[in-house]
């Protein structure tokens, strides 16, 4: 067995993405089915939202190399409840959240869009931590633009593998912090095609996306669904915060301002496309 030791602060951004991921690679440099005990001893803290690229991690390396992942379970029931609460760790200590702080962590098959319609409509949009001046019309589209982003996995990101989310609110600086991971090919080949060509790395791809372009418009000669635009619309209005991680491209709405306001490039990059979405009060 091999050990490997989470350090600091893990929360959701470029940070903290680079950390998960950095165990990634990490196991990646290892002959196929090995064992990893994955040590939270030395974590200060972390999102309970990043259990769903935590989970998408080991989920992939499981699959595809036979790597196996424990913990020592006295340690997270010690310092981070958080990945008990969540169902991303499994007790009988722990059989549901009872401070409601958590929006589950699951996954569903790119097929089941009525399964995640329901987690959206009964986890995620009824959960208290939800700002509590939505309406109507606002809770129905952001679960349509959730959907279109889960939908896209099949078509755009050429998968078949699960869709991971989960989220956690955090009652002290009023927010609500929810995470979207496929396991696809990202943003870039099907935009690259669609461009021509111009496009030519993960980050302007992004870039392109934020735009309002769609590769359906391009390459299926159909509109294309908003669904990007109008979550960065929303966020942008409404005190929140949109972030996408596709290929080594990072981007986030609150750097708007700040040098890294185009986005950023990353160490150790994951799979697919994961979104954060910071839903404020």
């Amino acid at each position: 067995m091999i050990n490997y030791s989470l350090e600091g602060y893990i929360k959701t951004g470029y940070g903290g993405y680079n950390k998960l991921c950095s165990f990634y690679h990490f196991c990646l440099g290892h002959p196929n089915g090995t064992h990893f005990s994955l040590d939270f001893t030395r974590v200060e803290w972390i999102d309970g939202n990043l259990c769903a690229l935590l989970l998408a991690i080991v989920y992939h390396l499981n699959k595809t190399y036979g790597h196996t992942i424990t913990t020592d379970m006295d340690v997270i029931k010690e310092r981070f409840s958080v990945l008990l609460r969540n169902g991303f760790l499994k007790s009988e200590d722990y059989p549901h959240d009872d401070r409601q702080s958590t929006v589950p962590v699951e996954y569903f098959s790119p097929e089941d869009k009525e399964g995640f319609n329901n987690y959206l409509q009964y986890s995620l949009l009824t959960h208290r931590g939800m700002p509590s001046n939505l309406t109507d019309t606002l809770k129905e589209q952001i679960k349509e633009d959730i959907l279109e982003v889960f939908c896209n996995t099949n078509h755009h990101a050429n998968t078949q593998e699960p869709f991971f989310v989960g989220g956690q609110f955090y009652p002290k600086i009023g927010i609500l912090k929810f995470t979207m991971v496929d396991l696809g090919d990202g943003f870039l080949p099907r935009i690259q095609k669609a461009t021509q060509g111009k496009i030519t790395d993960c980050l302007s791809s992004i870039l392109w996306a934020l735009e309002g372009n769609s590769s359906k418009n391009f390459l299926d000669n159909c509109p294309g669904g908003l669904g990007i635009t109008s979550m960065k619309k929303y966020f942008a209005e409404n005190n929140g915060v949109l972030q996408i991680i596709s290929g080594d491209g990072f981007w986030s709405s609150d750097l708007s301002g700040s040098v890294f306001e185009g986005g950023r490039t990353l160490k150790n990059p994951f799979l697919g496309t994961t979104i954060n979405l910071f839903f404020g009060q």
